[in-house]
């Protein structure tokens, strides 16, 4: 098992961003409009685009979990 990050452990901002981006891509992907959805809500949250990136990525390889519990 490699390096986890709590989700509860990011700032609110970051935390809420993941949380969007979990319940659009839960059926596998991101669709064009979904991708608007989620550049509106990084920019709303005072994200930067690269910074949105790294979250997705860092959530779609599991670094980033819920619980210590997830593996």
């Amino acid at each position: 098992m490699g390096l986890r990050i709590l989700l509860s452990s990011l700032p609110e901002d970051e935390q809420a961003y993941l949380e969007q981006y979990d319940e659009l891509v839960d059926d596998g992907g991101v669709t064009e409009n979904e991708r608007k959805l989620l550049d509106f809500a990084y920019m709303g949250l005072g994200l930067t685009e690269e910074r949105a990136k790294q979250l997705e990525e860092a959530w779609d390889a599991r670094v980033i979990v819920v619980s210590d519990e997830e593996e």
